[in-house]
């Protein structure tokens, strides 16, 4: 690649800027709608990202089509979609061109939920039957961290819009956020120093699943970024009137977007590689497919030594890796983007506890194998998981830091929460970690705890939940279902004979939920889908079980099961463990079981697919 098209910007156009039915909206006669300024005229929202002659699209909006020939598209690359509603994918059968054009599959972005809903839309696509005619041809990658397109780093940004959880994007010096009805604080971290914000404000009204401006304006001001523009802007706000009443407010660098509108984003390029001759730069490091794992500092020093890097580093025992966690370790992630060092998790097996009062320490949530396939999905490039020792516990705070943290891991930025402690009898706090960064010359960033309704996110809270059976709200600390992963062994047959045949789990979790009957999702290794379940905790009381067992009854499968492992997730709690009179009166519960677990399920499948704002 040449000196300059390493520095080329990216070009940004607003192929729509309006609500889910545009502006005007038929058969409104509002001074908006009956406007003739052109920025009044506003198709469905979604953005055209282009850089060295590819092309990438945020959502494929029913007006996708006009939207391609306006811009006068001639190619595409990829398509990124924020979530399943009507008016960000019913567009999607219009790519069809550019696959024939092209000969080849687009690659296409998204969450599992969004993915969802585009196969229940466009079954024809996704059901691999023949067709007498063309249909889209797309590779489909869900979206689990940050990853390259146009040669930049894309990260995705978790939103909320209402009860749904859908994703903005972030590219060089710019983001775009549109449909949201609030930013989670674990999303904050990767919204820093940004040039442009594109941002959801729909109306002055409020809207249960939208921005209003004022809230705009109020995130506005959290981010500070140079420029902002409002987009999803309904038919209650003139164009011209807006603006000049922001500017009015004092706010000269917020607009509303309009169709059309363009404008250059420049990348973030890091310090070090700005150099006299661009070509000898290091271009950032690309993620591999999972996280690099070390044994010890030593092994990730001299993986790192050539060229040799720094690192950006995360340390905790990330026991759930929960949302307090994941904001550490996206803050990591972007740091380390933002520097072109490694972001690195540091962590520790077995926990300090469990060496240091055995008899005191807390059942883990989590494996180490899921700690790492966490970090991996939040787009980590390296873990160290060190080896617990009575000797490393007598490390002085000054001494860790120094052999391991600055001497092996080469440490340029260290992020921690602010109760972080280390060191022999964890004599160290963040304001000696902050002494030691300025003596021997690495940042310290100390991210704020995440707040969930009042109650601050920690591992001992989600122990409790889960402990007491409230897996849901458990669920909501973690960011995710609660999980149990393990091998399925043979039962004692006494479900297949009596009830409804179940699969047995060992856990190789240390925590369970409490005794009782939960709906969860089950999956396979290889499979792609999970598959709707309930799950019973417990004794067995009514069939004098002598043994505590794990025990899973798929609603939606038939056949032999495909392998040895599974991974149960849990969603709700339906009922404690209770003793029937026997199997006939059990037969009947369970049968309740699975109707209430059935209708949780087409209830969530509804919500997901049929809201359309």
């Amino acid at each position: 690649m040449s000196a300059e098209s390493k520095q080329e910007p990216i070009k940004l156009t607003v192929l729509g800027s309006g609500t889910s039915m545009g502006v005007p909206s038929p058969g409104c006669h509002c001074r908006v709608c009956s406007s003739r300024d052109s920025h009044d005229k506003r198709l469905r929202p979604s953005l055209l990202l282009s850089r060295g002659g590819q092309n990438v699209v945020i959502d494929t909006t029913p007006d996708f089509r006009q939207q391609a020939l306006r811009a006068r598209m001639e190619r595409l690359d990829a398509i990124l979609l924020t979530h399943g509603h009507a008016d960000h994918i019913m567009g999607f059968d219009d790519i069809r061109p550019f696959n024939i054009r092209q000969r080849a599959a687009l690659p296409v972005y998204a969450n599992e939920e969004t993915f969802v809903v585009l196969r229940q839309a466009f079954s024809y696509v996704f059901s691999g039957k023949p067709t007498l005619s063309t249909v889209p041809i797309v590779d489909l990658y869900v979206t689990t961290g940050p990853f390259e397109l146009l040669g930049v780093p894309f990260i995705p940004v978790p939103l909320a819009h209402g009860d749904l959880e859908v994703l903005g994007y972030r590219f060089g010096k710019a983001a775009y956020l549109t449909d949201f009805s609030s930013l989670p604080e674990t999303s904050m971290a990767l919204l820093h120093d940004l040039d442009d914000l594109i941002i959801d404000a729909l109306r002055d009204v409020p809207h249960p699943m939208h921005q209003t401006v004022e809230q705009a304006l109020a995130l506005v001001q959290r981010l500070a970024p140079k420029r902002a523009w409002f987009t999803h802007i309904a038919h209650d706000l003139s164009h011209a009137e807006t603006n000049q009443r922001l500017r009015d407010a004092g706010f000269p660098n917020v607009q509303l977007a309009y169709d059309g509108l363009q404008f250059d984003v420049s990348l973030d390029v890091p310090k070090e590689t700005q150099q006299e001759n661009p070509d000898t730069c290091k271009p950032a490091p690309k993620r591999a497919a999972g996280v690099s794992t070390f044994a010890s500092p030593v092994a990730w020093s001299a993986h790192y030594s050539s060229p040799k890097r720094s690192s950006v580093l995360a340390v905790g025992n990330f026991d759930g890796l929960h949302l307090g966690h994941q904001a550490i370790l996206r803050a990591t992630v972007e740091r380390a983007l933002e520097t072109n060092g490694v972001s690195t998790a540091l962590t520790f097996d077995p926990p300090p506890l469990k060496i240091l009062r055995p008899e005191s320490a807390p059942p883990r949530i989590s494996t180490n194998t899921q700690r790492l396939e966490w970090c991996s999905i939040l787009g980590l490039e390296a873990a160290v998981v060190m080896p617990f020792t009575m000797e490393l516990s007598r490390l002085a705070p000054e001494d860790f830091v120094e052999q391991i943290l600055v001497s092996e891991l080469r440490v340029a930025s260290i992020l921690v929460g602010e109760n972080f402690r280390f060191g022999h009898r964890q004599a160290g706090n963040v304001k000696l970690l902050r002494e030691l960064g300025e003596r021997l010359g690495f940042e310290v960033v100390i991210v704020p705890p995440v707040v969930f309704r009042g109650e601050i996110v920690s591992s001992t809270i989600i122990r409790r939940e889960i402990a007491e059976g409230d897996v849901s709200h458990a669920g909501r600390l973690l960011g995710r279902p609660f999980v149990l992963t393990g091998e399925v062994v043979s039962g004692t047959g006494t479900g297949s004979k009596f009830t409804f045949p179940t699969l047995n789990l060992v856990p190789e979790q240390e925590l369970l939920p409490a005794r009782g009957v939960y709906i969860t999702r089950t999956c396979f290794p290889g499979e792609s889908r999970s598959h709707r379940s309930v799950t019973n905790i417990g004794m067995r009381p009514t069939f004098n079980g002598t043994g505590l067992t794990v025990e899973t009854h798929l609603l939606d499968f038939r056949g032999e099961i495909p392998a040895k492992r599974m991974e149960v997730r849990f969603w709700k709690r339906l009922r404690p463990e209770k003793k029937f009179s026997g199997a006939a009166e059990l037969r009947e519960q369970i049968a309740r079981d699975i109707n209430h677990a059935n209708r949780f399920f087409n209830r969530l499948r509804r919500l997901r697919s049929t809201q359309l704002v």
